[in-house]
């Protein structure tokens, strides 16, 4: 009877499979970078550290648990951040990073504008607003719980003490 209990209880224990740092959220994992770069490349940093893509905002509440996260983990002198939103390929077909289409939107009045093709979120407000993509923002990540978060950027040589 306790073994079925200590099971029980187990997977509760086991809630989050993101990295150390990172914060979880239904079944993705977020991560906070303060660092700048271009849209391109805060989403390939994404998808090579991480697995993941710049973050995907599918709803109000998304929207706001990230923006306050965004407060408490981001540098309050830069203001925004990318999202991982582009209008890249079809001028006016805001679509993520995984090409689905802008289900939810938080635009700023007068956004999007048509000459900025990827969007940023302002930390202080959570309003959306487009940018030109090669500024530099900080970033937030997006990458699933248990499944992404694995890949490290870094090697190591084998073991010498271990046999193969």
């Amino acid at each position: 009877m306790l073994r079925l209990l200590a099971l029980a209880i187990f997977p509760i224990l086991v809630v989050s499979q993101c990295q150390p740092g990172d914060y979880p959220f239904e079944t993705n994992c977020f991560s906070f970078h303060r660092v700048q770069g271009s849209f391109d490349e805060t989403n390939r940093i994404c998808s090579k550290t991480l697995g993941g893509s710049l973050v995907k905002i599918i709803n109000i509440i998304e929207n706001n648990w990230i923006q306050k996260l965004a407060v408490d983990n981001l540098d309050a002198d830069y203001d925004f951040f990318w999202t991982g939103g582009s209008d890249q390929n079809h001028v006016g077909d805001w679509r993520w990073t995984d090409g689905s289409p802008f289900n939810f939107t938080r635009w700023a009045n007068g956004e999007p504008l048509e000459d900025r093709h990827c969007s940023t979120m302002q930390v202080s407000t959570g309003l959306w607003f487009t940018s030109i993509c090669d500024l530099k923002w900080q970033f937030i990540c997006q990458y699933p719980q248990n499944g992404g978060g694995t890949v490290s950027p870094f090697s190591c040589p084998p073991c010498p003490t271990c046999s193969n």
